[in-house]
């Protein structure tokens, strides 16, 4: 049998944050879908036929047409007008007509954010940004070093890019729990974690941190207020732990990442870092030796002198990361109810928020398993893309 390639090239970013580039996505034709869609990652097939396949870059050729059309799948199809073609529909009008697909509500994060304007995201940045109680960039001094360009391995900052963080911080409660989970993780993504019971325990002791605070709660009825979430608070949680801590596949078919791990601890796929956009882990790094920091491009200045934006490149323990970014200062709270609040209003795209007066664009990107949503992403930009 005859193996085709198709290739389409789309503006995306890469799984290891590459900024915008056009890259080609290959759909590899030498399997069909037929009876397969939806089915678990297959190392023995040379393609894949479930929503994971997108991230990966390794759906059939077929994909599209056998599992949309076999399955009436809102898969890549979320928050799209009315197409007479299909046999559902997957945007908020469907639930009036009740022509919606059967995993609309799963994929689609229970209608989406259709109602939710970039005006209203913009404003909700500066609502938690003024409940964050736990922002320390005042007590943060950093050295930028060079300006250098994405990807560029030459060593042009000497220097830590931390000068000083005030060591208090690691005694407020949110940062002890979050240093805690530090020691959970592998970050080769082709080793399975074991997520011990221990480590769930301290994975929740985190996350009811976090839910317990008025920026998450306020979060919540955000996204209340919207129709983007619909249920009680306990329910809102148990999205939030499903979104963040769920583990599912990033490669060779072994659950070795989550939201959590990919965006907050870093991972290494490929050669390249990927993800690791929290600066209280990346200070920590540094300050045991396994950073170096070779330069910027951009930098930012959240409020006033409250916080700071950063795109750069570095070497972690060995291993470059070609285009990193992070807000510096703002609190782990803050972070995770931004990126859960981005990636379900304005998933896949760049979600515009303000932080203290300054422009933020958030870039999510969604992870399915099973119909489920995770988060495969989440990072912040520093200037309109």
């Amino acid at each position: 049998m005859l193996s085709s390639i198709v290739v389409i090239s789309l503006l995306v970013t890469s799984s290891a944050c590459l900024p915008n580039k056009t890259y080609s996505w290959e759909y590899k034709g030498s399997e069909s879908c037929v009876g397969r869609c939806g089915d678990r990652f297959d190392s023995s097939m040379p393609c894949q036929c479930n929503e994971a396949c997108f991230n990966h870059n390794d759906c059939c050729s077929d994909y599209l047409d056998v599992c949309s059309e076999s399955q009436g799948t809102c898969a890549g199809r979320c928050n799209t007008g009315l197409n007479p073609s299909e046999p559902c529909q997957c945007n908020t009008a469907c639930k009036s007509h009740n022509d919606c697909c059967p995993d609309y509500d799963d994929l689609c994060n229970g209608g989406g954010g259709d109602g939710v304007s970039e005006q209203d995201m913009i404003q909700l940045g500066e609502t938690l940004y003024e409940l964050d109680t736990n922002k320390v960039g005042n007590l943060i001094e950093l050295n930028y070093g060079c300006t250098t360009n994405n990807g560029n391995s030459n060593d042009c900052s000497p220097d830590d890019l931390f000068v000083s963080v005030d060591p208090s911080i690691k005694d407020i409660p949110i940062y002890k729990k979050l240093a805690a989970l530090y020691d959970n993780y592998n970050r080769d993504v082709n080793v399975v974690e074991d997520n011990t019971q221990q480590e769930q325990d301290e994975e929740t002791e985190f996350l009811q941190a976090v839910m317990d605070s008025d920026v998450m709660m306020a979060t919540y009825e955000f996204l209340l207020d919207k129709g983007v979430f619909n249920g009680d608070y306990t329910a809102f949680e148990d999205k939030v732990r499903t979104l963040w801590f769920h583990m599912y596949e990033r490669a060779n078919g072994k659950l070795s990442s989550s939201g959590f791990e990919h965006v907050f601890i870093g991972e290494v796929k490929n050669g390249d870092v990927g993800g690791f956009h929290n600066w209280f882990r990346w200070y920590t790094e540094e300050a045991a030796g396994k950073m170096n920091y070779l330069g910027h491009w951009r930098s930012a200045t959240i409020g006033q002198n409250e916080g700071y934006g950063l795109e750069f490149t570095y070497i972690w323990d060995g291993v470059q990361k070609p285009y990193g970014s992070m807000m510096i200062g703002t609190s782990p709270e803050l972070e995770l109810s931004l990126y859960t609040a981005c990636l379900l209003t304005f998933p896949d795209k760049h979600c515009h928020v303000s932080l203290g007066g300054t422009d933020v664009w958030i870039q999510t990107w969604q992870e399915f398993e099973n119909g489920v949503l995770m988060v495969g992403s989440s990072y912040p930009d520093f200037s309109k893309p």
